[in-house]
């Protein structure tokens, strides 16, 4: 009979030693965690910047055979501090590409429906980004 702990514990250890954790503050490429969720396929958020009322994102993910689709949503109401901050998400729709190709893509979503009216900047909260970004929209 053949013994599968030792196999286990050596996969385990090779499992933990793979996995990263979030920094604060400014984050590197290789820090940068992926994106997943039961409604977004996999990514990885490499850079954003707020141009105008865009938010500019440079995103990676596996594909190759089909377009790939990204939305930007609401991850729930603006907290009440000021300046206020909008939890967002990029959601990643990948028409059930298999493809193995690494891509990277730059996407723009409009930030104009997350400005508070009363307010003349918002900080951003971005899933899979580990820095707020800030939003001016008014002087």
């Amino acid at each position: 009979m053949m013994c599968t702990r030792p196999f286990l514990v050596l996969l385990a250890t090779a499992m933990m030693a793979g996995c990263s954790t979030q920094k604060e503050g400014a984050m590197s490429t290789a820090d940068t965690p992926s994106v997943s969720s039961p409604t977004s396929a996999p990514f990885t958020v490499v850079s954003l910047e707020v141009v105008a009322d865009s938010l500019v994102a440079e995103l990676r993910y596996g594909g190759g055979f089909k377009d790939h689709d990204f939305t930007l949503a609401s991850g729930g109401a603006a907290t009440k501090s000021l300046p206020r901050q909008q939890p967002l998400r990029i959601l990643h729709d990948a028409h059930g590409d298999m493809g193995r190709a690494l891509i990277t893509s730059r996407e723009a979503f409009d930030l104009r429906p997350f400005q508070d009216p009363s307010q003349p900047a918002i900080r951003l909260s971005v899933e899979g980004w580990g820095t707020l970004v800030d939003y001016r929209y008014r002087d």
